[in-house]
C-alpha cells in the first residue's frame, strides 16, 4: 500500500549509525591498546625482580635490595622477605617483593621465586600492580617459568590475568599457554594463549579470541 500524501516516510538515521560504528571501532582501538601494553608491563615487571636479584651487586645506584633474614629452604639457600626498589630506564620507581627466592644448591643461576608482587609508577601519575605465585628463573638456559596464577592490575581499571607463562630471557618473548583473560572500563577479552615480542611490540591472541564492547554508559 502506497503512502498517503503528507505522511511521513520511516527514516534511518544513517549519520548516527555511524558515529556509532565509529565510537565502537574508536573504543575497540582503545581496549585492545592498553590490554596490549598490560600484560607486558607485568611480565617484565616480574623479569625485573628476576633480574635484579642476580645482578643487584653490578647495579648499586639503581636497584637496593633488602631482606628479612637468610636460611635454607629444603637444604637449598633461601632469602627470605627480599625487597627490591629501584627505577626502571625512564625513571619510574618500582618496588617488588616476594615471599622467598630460593637458591639451587647444585645450580647457582637457578632459583624459584615465591609470591612475587611488582609495583610500578608510570608516566603521568598511573601505576601497575603485577602478581605471581610461582616462578622458577634459570640464567644458564635465559628462561623464566611463572606458575600457580599471574593477575595484572593499572590504575585505569583493566585487570589481566592468566595461569602460566613462559619467557625466553634472551629474546625477550613471552609464550602464554593457558587461557588470559581481561576487563576494564571498555570490555572484557580472552583467548586461549597469547605471545608476547617485546622487539616488535606485537601482542597476538590466538585460539577462541572473544571480545566484548560495553555500551557507552551516560
Amino acid at each position: 500500500m502506497n503512502p498517503r500524501a503528507g505522511d511521513a516516510m520511516p527514516r534511518h538515521d544513517w549519520s548516527a549509525r555511524a558515529r556509532s560504528t565509529a565510537m565502537d571501532a574508536l573504543r575497540y582501538t582503545r581496549f585492545v591498546g592498553v590490554m596490549k601494553r598490560a600484560l607486558p608491563v607485568a611480565a617484565f615487571a616480574i623479569i625485573a625482580a628476576v633480574l635484579a636479584f642476580f645482578f643487584v651487586a653490578r647495579q648499586p645506584a639503581k636497584v637496593s635490595m633488602t631482606y628479612e633474614k637468610l636460611g635454607s629452604i629444603e637444604n637449598d639457600l633461601a632469602m627470605i622477605k627480599p625487597r627490591l626498589t629501584g627505577a626502571d630506564g625512564e625513571g619510574n620507581p618500582f618496588v617488588i617483593t616476594a615471599d622467598a627466592a630460593i637458591q639451587d644448591a647444585k645450580n647457582p643461576k637457578k632459583a624459584r621465586l615465591r609470591k612475587v608482587e611488582a609495583d610500578l609508577a608510570l608516566d603521568k601519575n598511573g601505576w601497575v600492580n603485577a602478581d605471581a605465585a610461582n616462578g622458577v628463573v634459570d640464567m644458564r638456559a635465559g628462561s623464566l617459568e611463572l606458575s600457580g596464577g599471574i593477575n595484572v592490575f593499572s590504575d585505569a581499571g583493566y585487570a589481566l590475568h592468566s595461569q602460566s607463562a613462559s619467557l625466553d630471557l634472551n629474546k625477550w618473548i613471552v609464550h602464554g599457554h593457558n587461557e588470559v583473560t581481561g576487563q576494564g572500563p571498555l570490555g572484557t577479552i580472552r583467548a586461549d594463549q597469547f605471545h608476547y615480542d617485546r622487539d616488535n611490540h606485537q601482542l597476538t591472541l590466538d585460539g577462541h579470541v572473544r571480545m566484548t564492547l560495553i555500551g557507552n554508559r551516560k
